[in-house]
């Protein structure tokens, strides 16, 4: 009963998470968002929720370090030599295939995800969730681009 009061809150109060602006606890206020999002779009029970979180977490940080921090170190050996006007064809090579490896890392990482999330989730409810990590996205693209619209008017 309680999980169901906690999302009940969480979820008549996204608004009000997107109303306010960028700051020290944005990135919080998005992750309560899609905690709530999820767990509505999916329709996780309280035990499911209780064994999908931790698993789910664990492997969203795993990703969030492969596509935006080591991603970001990766291409700043491109603005560390000047450029890409700058690199040798040598030093663009290496970090193609860094890449490439990068990908790589990335995709078996979402692969491992799954197969994890399998033993957790029977198969409509994974594909509930990949449909709700899907519109999430889209909504917070179209949260952004309205905020920003709104802005430049």
């Amino acid at each position: 009963m309680k999980t169901y009061l906690f999302l009940l809150i969480i979820l008549t109060s996204t608004n009000a998470l997107f109303a306010q602006g960028p700051g020290p606890n944005r990135f919080e206020r998005i992750k309560a968002h899609k905690i709530a999002y999820i767990t509505n779009q999916v329709g996780l029970s309280p035990e499911e929720a209780e064994n999908f979180w931790p698993l789910y977490n664990q492997y969203e940080m795993q990703l969030h370090q492969l596509k935006v921090v080591d991603r970001k170190e990766l291409l700043s050996g491109i603005t560390n030599n000047g450029g890409l006007e700058n690199l040798s064809e040598e030093e663009a090579q290496i970090i193609t295939q860094n890449i490439d490896k990068l990908k790589t890392n990335i995709y078996q990482t979402e692969n491992e995800k799954y197969n994890k999330l399998q033993k957790v989730l029977s198969a409509k409810k994974l594909l509930k969730l990949y449909k709700a990590e899907q519109d999430f996205k889209k909504e917070l693209l179209n949260r952004l681009r309205e905020k920003r619209g709104k802005r430049f008017r």
